[in-house]
């Protein structure tokens, strides 16, 4: 990750450009614009929820640049949001961010972390140790047989897991 980038806890007053970076991202896969406006409501962040979970964001420069959120479960915690902006992609920030949610979710007391993936995210996910436990189907306009990988991170969590804070 670059010198300049940093990160830290999501703030509440966030949740408006969090949901700006989150549709950006999302829009980058190259989703349709009437599939993008169905998952809106799925991609808005939400200032309490920001509040009352784990949530960090990736800071260059004052501009936020990547977020992640995590849903504490039992045993195992849910990896609910990682989003970079897509002028940031191949920067080391979702690793990261990734890096953060994991210590979190270990320090935590979780035994494992739970991800459903977007299809074009699973190639990053099984690169940070995570493996494909299952599928779930998740059609859209023009791929009817579009599925979104359900991956796990479990067991012994990978020692490379440490983010100075």
């Amino acid at each position: 990750m670059p010198a300049s980038a940093r990160i830290r806890r999501a703030r509440p007053d966030e949740a408006d450009a969090l949901t700006v970076l989150c549709l950006r991202a999302k829009a980058h896969w190259g989703y349709p614009a009437e599939q993008l406006a169905r998952w809106h409501d799925a991609l808005t962040v939400r200032a309490d929820v920001l509040a009352s979970h784990p949530a960090w964001v990736a800071e260059r420069d004052g501009r936020l640049v990547g977020y992640c959120l995590l849903l504490a479960g039992e045993p195992h915690w849910c990896l609910e949001d990682l989003f970079v902006d897509p002028s940031a992609i191949g920067q080391g920030i979702g690793r990261a961010l990734m890096a953060q949610a994991l210590v979190t979710a270990r320090d935590g007391g979780a035994r494992g972390l739970t991800i459903d993936a977007d299809p074009h995210a699973e190639a990053f996910y099984l690169s940070q140790g995570a493996r494909r436990v299952g599928t779930c189907a998740a059609p859209i306009p023009g791929e009817p047989t579009r599925v979104r990988p359900q991956l796990l991170i479990d067991g012994a969590w990978p020692r490379q897991w440490s983010v100075p804070l």
